[in-house]
């Protein structure tokens, strides 16, 4: 039950981070700052900025899924989560996203994030480089927890 309390919990904490910083920050930069040209494709400095959010958001996950579960199996578990939404939500923007080619100022709000999209390196490299980062903090709680042995 801790082990899926502690899955629970790193994942609410990554959607929460990402939602809590991304959203307004694209609501108040505007698409004008945030999109390459007339595009429905993200500039480099909102993928930067969103790769910063995003690995500091999978870096606390992971430390709070060890956290709340006490094991590594949870970290192990939020691993496979992320990686696999993270995979099937890059497949779904490089295959499945409408392709529109009106201009970016005739779309309503809805239909400019629903047609957004990532280059390819990112929408594949990020589940794996979160995954790695969730890994790294999650395993450090688990040898920071770790008894020290005594010698004698």
């Amino acid at each position: 039950m801790r082990l899926l309390l502690g899955m629970t919990a790193g994942v609410a904490v990554i959607s929460g981070i990402a939602l809590l910083c991304l959203v307004p920050l694209f609501l108040l930069l505007g698409p004008e700052h945030a999109l390459a040209g007339n595009s429905l494709e993200f500039n480099t400095l909102w993928i930067g900025i969103a790769m910063v959010v995003c690995l500091t958001a999978a870096s606390i996950g992971g430390w709070i899924a060890h956290r709340v579960a006490g094991s590594i199996g949870a970290v192990l578990g939020l691993i496979a989560i992320v990686v696999a939404f993270g995979l099937a939500d890059a497949g779904y923007h490089q295959l499945l996203a409408p392709t529109t080619a009106v201009a970016r100022g005739q779309l309503g709000w809805f239909e400019l994030l629903v047609g957004l999209r990532e280059p390819l390196w990112y929408d594949l490299t990020l589940p794996v480089l979160m995954g790695i980062f969730i890994w790294i903090a999650g395993s450090s709680r688990d040898i920071e927890q770790r008894p020290i042995p005594r010698r004698g």
